[in-house]
């Protein structure tokens, strides 16, 4: 995402009245709403919980609603900020410079039109879903697995990001997707995703069939 990208919104202050952010909300169709002082950046409140607060209260009288969702001015890599759209579950994300001036915002819509116009995701392809904890996921690697076998990496494009593990969905194009499956699965990627052409999964389904006709020939 580029500068000419930020949203120049608004940002409304704590002495604001509830009822007025959330009529601000309606006429938006924000799920959260920033909040400002003096163009230092505070926090933004989520619209929905604004709902059980009373119509006369002002922001700062709620400020335990606030919550410190945003992003500096230099993070621009939109797979990251997709992965901070999808984990805050919001549809704005606050803009902010080193010294949390508020600069405006990203809107959930313009990245996701943005990466509609990326050719590499336009492109024919097969997506795969994979999930590693964060210590071991390689993009590298992935490339290099899909390299082997004569495929190419499309796109890649970061889905989710915890403690625990990373998801990503990695499109490639190949004539032979089974072997890029299960040379991952040897490095201990997870496979989210079905595929036709995943043998390990057809294994798994004839094991099935073959232990229900074996259980039903003893009854």
């Amino acid at each position: 995402m580029s500068d000419n990208k930020i949203y120049p919104l608004e940002p409304v202050s704590g002495r604001m009245r509830v009822e007025e952010v959330r009529q601000k909300c309606y006429e938006e169709l924000l799920s959260h709403y920033p909040i400002a002082d003096g163009g230092i950046f505070k926090g933004v409140v989520r619209c929905e919980d604004l709902e059980e607060a009373g119509a006369a209260d002002t922001l700062s009288q709620v400020d335990h609603l606030w919550e410190n969702i945003y992003v500096t001015d230099n993070a621009t890599d939109w797979t990251r900020l997709f992965s901070k759209f999808l984990s805050e579950e919001t549809n704005i994300l606050p803009v902010i410079d080193r010294d949390h001036h508020y600069k405006g915002v990203y809107l959930l819509e313009d990245l996701l039109e943005e990466l509609s116009e990326i050719k590499a995701f336009a492109e024919d392809g097969v997506v795969i879903r994979l999930q590693r904890n964060p210590d071991d996921f390689k993009v590298s690697q992935v490339a290099q697995v899909v390299e082997a076998t004569g495929g190419k990496i499309l796109g890649i494009l970061l889905v989710d990001e915890t403690r625990d593990h990373v998801t990503a969905d990695i499109k490639v194009q190949t004539r032979d997707l089974n072997e890029i499956l299960q040379t991952l699965r040897r490095y201990d990627y997870f496979i989210l995703s079905r595929h036709a052409e995943d043998r390990h999964l057809q294994e798994l389904k004839e094991n099935a069939e073959y232990l229900e006709r074996y259980l039903r020939m003893g009854e």
